[in-house]
This record gives C-alpha cells, sequence and structure tokens, in this order.
C-alpha cells in the first residue's frame, strides 16, 4: 500500500509524537479561565492547527484502517458517549456560566462527519452511476459541513475533503489550504474589522476572536515534518485521543465550577 504521507523531512516526526503535540496545544487552547486574555488570544490563534491536525490523522486513518465501518462507529461511539456526558455534567454538575456545548465541545462529531464525507468520495463503488451518486452526496455534505452547526466543522471538513484529494501532491494541498484560508479571510476578516477598535491590542484581540480560522494554514510547516510512520508505542497509545480530550475538557470545566 502507498503511504499516505510523503516522508519529505529527515527531521520527521512519527504520527504518536505529532498526536502528543497536538493534544500539548489543545490544552492551551482551553485554559483561557486561568490566564490573561491576551495570551488566552495568542494561544487561541496558535492552535488552530490541532483540529485540523486531528482532522488529517483521521483522513490518514481511512486510508490504513481495515474497515471504514469500524471506524466511523468509533468515532459516532465516542461522539455520542462525550455528548452524553456533556449533558449530565450540565445538569448535575456544572454551574450556568461553565456549562458545556452539547454539539460544540465534541470534536468527535465533526471528525465522523468529515469521515462520511470523504469515505463517500471515496467511495470505491463498482457501479459508475452509484459512484457519482455517492460523489453528489458527499459535495452535499461538504457544502452542508459549511453551517457551523458542529464544532469547527467550516473548517475541519473541507480540510478533510482537500486531504484527501490531495494527499500525494504536497505542493498541491498546501496551495488548497491556502485557498481556504484565503476564503475564510474574505469571511472573516471584514467581521473582524467591524468591531470598534482604539489600538493593536484591540485589533489582535477581535482578530484572535472574529477570524481565527485563518490561522488552521499554520498547520503546513507542522505536516512538513511529519513522516506518516507509526511509533514504537502505537497499540499502547492508540486510544489516548479518545481518552485525553473529554478528560481534559471534563476536568478544566470542573476546575472552574469549583473556583
Amino acid at each position: 500500500m502507498q503511504q499516505f504521507t510523503p516522508n519529505i523531512s529527515n527531521k520527521a516526526m512519527n504520527r504518536e509524537t505529532f498526536k502528543i503535540i497536538l493534544m500539548g496545544l489543545m490544552v492551551l487552547d482551553h485554559i483561557e479561565y486561568f490566564i490573561s486574555p491576551y495570551l488566552a488570544d495568542f494561544f487561541h490563534i496558535i492552535t488552530r492547527i490541532v483540529a485540523v491536525g486531528f482532522a488529517y490523522l483521521v483522513v490518514e486513518g481511512m486510508h490504513y484502517t481495515h474497515s471504514r465501518r469500524k471506524y466511523l462507529t468509533r468515532l459516532i461511539g465516542w461522539s455520542i458517549f462525550m455528548a452524553l456526558g456533556n449533558y449530565l455534567l450540565n445538569i448535575f454538575v456544572l454551574r450556568q456560566p461553565n456549562q458545556m456545548s452539547i454539539l460544540g465541545d465534541n470534536i468527535f462529531a465533526t471528525l465522523a462527519l468529515g469521515l462520511v464525507v470523504i469515505w463517500l468520495w471515496d467511495n470505491q463503488a463498482r457501479d459508475l452511476n452509484s459512484q457519482k451518486r455517492l460523489r453528489i452526496l458527499s459535495v452535499v455534505l461538504l457544502i452542508f459541513s459549511i453551517v457551523p452547526f458542529l464544532e469547527g466543522s467550516t473548517v475541519i471538513v473541507p480540510f478533510m475533503f482537500i486531504t484527501q484529494l490531495t494527499h500525494q501532491n504536497v505542493k498541491k494541498r498546501n496551495l488548497y489550504y491556502l485557498g481556504l484560508m484565503i476564503i475564510l479571510l474574505l469571511i472573516e476578516l471584514p467581521m473582524a474589522l467591524s468591531v470598534p477598535i482604539n489600538n493593536s491590542l484591540m485589533l489582535f484581540d477581535s482578530i484572535a476572536m472574529n477570524a481565527s480560522d485563518i490561522f488552521f494554514v499554520l498547520i503546513i510547516p507542522l505536516l512538513h515534518f511529519y513522516n506518516g510512520k507509526i511509533g514504537p508505542h502505537s497499540r499502547q497509545l492508540k486510544y489516548l485521543f479518545y481518552v485525553f480530550y473529554p478528560a481534559h475538557l471534563w476536568l478544566i470545566h470542573l476546575i472552574m465550577n469549583a473556583l
């Protein structure tokens, strides 16, 4: 089987190192309650690579998995588990200001939708008409994902679609990522600039809050150092992200609730 991610760097990190870096950055994005607002803005900008980083790994995972159905079922299962956990915490534990969004704090649901989109596109149907119908459905869901009803779906699902189409051509992939960034820039920057701004710090804050999606493009230099190969502890760390993501969010909200 052809390797999904071309090895384009001698100083390359494997899949487990990539995941751990993303998880570390993920924590930085969720501690805004405990730090200064402008430091939180900075962390919010640099951590836009986290969601798309894991989205990249899901696309890669679909390429390697023995069962796409089981892979999708796993993401849906964890999505339901997290939605239920968020709901129960909101009902029984968290005060109103600290409550969580059922779907807005649930990246598993977005990744599952993205997986459906790219699976339908790469459907491997033998009948040409069936293949075309499934690809049309893929594009319909891709357009539907632009409506921000799931966490980060406006960026993550198009990013996954681009990754699936271009993963073997790094230059083309990066060019398409830049194209998506420009589209987001045209949509979000006017909103950021529409806020009354008196100084550069206020401009920085407005961009961080209203136009931060464009910074997903910072994933490009990180992917340059990613070789797509499994690490020595791949089997032991297989489910680390699935556990870490809800656990760290729930813990942070519980601490906020206690303060």
